[in-house]
């Protein structure tokens, strides 16, 4: 067990020293709700479900009685919500030596409260890091695939559909392609549907290389004197974002308006962040510890498209 004693800050036992360092750092604001939307939730887990809608009309000829479609649900998600929780048990003697206002050594360490935003902040970002990952499917999904798949079950009726981008590095190229195929998405039943693309996201390796796809006024990359589509028409409104949590320094996903209209990435949120202290009666310990009970997922995978580089 993890046991903060005066040998672990031994300079803190006697004054004269002239500061100390490493106690905080500026944080990055929160990312994660930047492409996922929110819910809250008190029960153990949630389910989401799928459905289909009717197919394209016939022809009815003279006197022939009209087709009939039928409707039913598609595959099944569910979000099993964790309980995440780190402590700290610092000892009377550690607590009461030390000479100085350490943070660390306090009732309610800042460090506590920054590791659980960080933790948040990881976990999230593990969706789009495993989205190729086979590993990783949502809960009871009869699709049962990583969230960015060729092979994706388009309901019970029509062939497989896919939102991965070929493995590629981004370029405007590459991010053009994503596009077009974000615009040919169906529905389970095969119809067209008019989901677009909404923001681009990136790990901070290609910060630079998408503002110049997306900020440059002339086509990127080129001599030619042609106009920056992308730019021109507004392809991504939400423009890009950066999410420093991206494990995968060359992989890009486009999120889409399926992801706008909250049917898309999620968090449930089950349990806020609590804080807790107490002593220990034989020991005197002091034990301080943080906890929070959420879970990340996804709805309809069509809110993102999903490559994960050359």
């Amino acid at each position: 067990m993890a046991l903060v004693t005066s040998g672990n800050w031994q300079q803190s036992l006697w004054p004269g020293i002239d500061s100390w360092f490493n106690d905080s750092y500026e944080e990055h604001s929160e990312e994660f709700s930047l492409i996922f939307k929110r819910r809250s939730s008190n029960r153990q887990f949630e389910q989401t479900v799928g459905q289909s809608l009717l197919g394209l009309a016939a022809v009815k000829q003279q006197g022939d009685p009209i087709t009939y479609d039928d409707t039913q649900q598609t595959y099944i998600n569910q979000y099993n919500h964790a309980v995440y929780a780190l402590g700290c048990i610092i000892t009377l003697e550690a607590y009461k030596d030390n000479q100085y206002n350490l943070d660390a050594l306090s009732s309610k360490p800042k460090a506590l409260a920054f590791s659980m935003r960080q933790t948040k902040e990881h976990v999230g970002a593990n969706v789009l890091n495993r989205a190729f990952n086979t590993s990783y499917t949502m809960g009871s999904s009869s699709d049962a695939l990583p969230l960015c798949s060729a092979a994706h079950l388009n309901g019970p009726y029509g062939a497989n559909a896919s939102n991965l981008i070929t493995a590629s590095d981004l370029s405007e190229t590459t991010l053009e392609d994503a596009l077009v195929a974000i615009m040919q998405a169906t529905d389970p039943r095969g119809n067209k549907i008019g989901i677009m693309p909404e923001c681009l996201v990136v790990a901070p390796a290609n910060n630079f290389n998408a503002a110049r796809i997306l900020e440059s006024t002339g086509q990127n990359d080129s001599a030619n004197n042609a106009a920056n589509i992308l730019r021109s028409h507004s392809s991504l409104p939400d423009g890009y974002k950066v999410n420093h949590y991206l494990t995968d320094t060359d992989a890009w996903f486009v999120t889409t308006s399926v992801n706008a209209k909250s049917e898309g990435l999620i968090c449930y949120d089950a349990w806020a962040m609590e804080f807790g202290q107490d002593n220990d009666f034989d020991t005197f310990n002091m034990k301080v510890k943080a906890f929070e009970r959420y879970s990340f997922g996804w709805d309809d995978w069509r809110c993102i498209w999903g490559s994960a580089g050359a």
